[in-house]
């Protein structure tokens, strides 16, 4: 499994929702608006404003800046993230059917498992003894 597919089962159309159409025009406007900035910036400097020197650097800073943003708006998942995220996490289980818990608990586990991977291979172990518990039952 590569480092992207947890993503792209998530949300195959992460690129297209109307959160990721925003953040592209955002993009698209603010890293020619930074470029724009720096040059103006980098005249004043030719022009003996020394300070004009650490704009142009800055300039193309927040350029960066905009992009990890925008990576981030893009990958993230609303439903697991920021207010909505914690209203999901504090609902009462007990408000939820059997199908909206299993799929929280799978989606904190997979999230969980994501960030790490020594988790995720104590969670498989923890599957194989599950199994082996069952079978053993059987007989």
């Amino acid at each position: 499994m590569t480092e992207t597919e947890p993503f792209e089962r998530a949300s195959p159309n992460r690129w297209w929702t109307k959160r990721s159409i925003t953040a592209h025009v955002a993009l698209a406007i603010w890293v020619p608006g930074c470029a724009l900035a720096a040059w103006w910036q980098v005249g004043i400097a030719l022009g003996g404003n020394g300070l004009g020197w650490v704009y142009s650097v800055m300039w193309p800073c927040f350029a960066v800046f905009g992009i990890v943003f925008w990576w981030y708006l893009v990958h993230d998942d609303p439903e697991t993230i920021g207010s909505r995220g914690l209203r999901n996490l504090e609902r009462e289980p007990s408000e939820m059917s059997d199908d909206e818990r299993r799929a929280r608990s799978e989606r904190l586990i997979t999230l969980a498992e994501q960030e790490d991977p020594e988790l995720a291979a104590y969670n498989a172990y923890l599957a194989e003894l599950a199994e082996a518990d069952r079978a053993r039952e059987k007989h």
